[in-house]
C-alpha cells in the first residue's frame, strides 16, 4: 500500500526520516516529491528516492549504502540544496553521500519538495519531520 502526505513547498530543507520495516524481503520505496499543475494537468516527480530490498538499502542512483533488519528502526537525514539541485544524506547519523545530484525532474520548473510517498508493506512504519525555507 502506498501512503503519502503533503509538505509545505520547501526549497533548501532538512528531512529527518525514521523507518521501521516489517519484512526486509518485501522491501520499500520512499520518495520526496514535487507535485503540482502544469499545463492544466496534475503531475508528480520524484526528486529524491531511497529503496530497500531483502535487507539492503539503495539511494536513488542505485548505490548500496547499508542494510536494515525486520522491526529494527533506523534513520535517514537528508539535506536538500534546492539552488544546486543536490542533496546530502546520512544513515543513523553517519554520512553516506555528499552533494549528490537529484535524478528527479521538476514538473513545475521550481523543484520544491512538497510531497512524500512511502510504499508500505504490512506493519512497516515511517516518521518524518522537516524544516527548511518555504519557496
Amino acid at each position: 500500500m502506498i501512503v503519502s502526505g503533503t509538505l509545505p513547498d520547501y526549497q533548501n530543507s532538512i528531512y529527518d526520516i525514521s523507518l521501521s520495516l516489517d519484512s526486509p524481503i518485501s522491501g520499500f520505496e520512499f520518495s520526496l516529491m514535487e507535485t503540482g499543475i502544469n499545463g492544466g494537468t496534475f503531475k508528480t516527480a520524484n526528486i529524491i528516492t531511497f529503496s530497500g530490498t531483502e535487507g539492503y538499502l539503495f539511494d536513488e542512483s542505485g548505490q548500496f549504502f547499508g542494510g536494515y533488519e525486520s522491526g529494527k528502526p533506523f534513520s535517514l537525514k537528508v539535506f536538500y540544496d534546492h539552488t544546486n539541485k543536490t542533496f546530502t544524506y546520512y544513515k543513523d547519523d553517519i554520512l553516506m553521500a555528499n552533494r549528490m545530484f537529484t535524478t528527479g525532474h521538476s514538473v513545475l520548473s521550481d523543484g520544491s519538495i512538497n510531497h512524500v510517498s512511502f510504499d508500505k508493506h504490512s506493519d512497516s512504519e515511517i516518521g518524518l519531520t522537516v524544516s527548511g525555507v518555504i519557496s
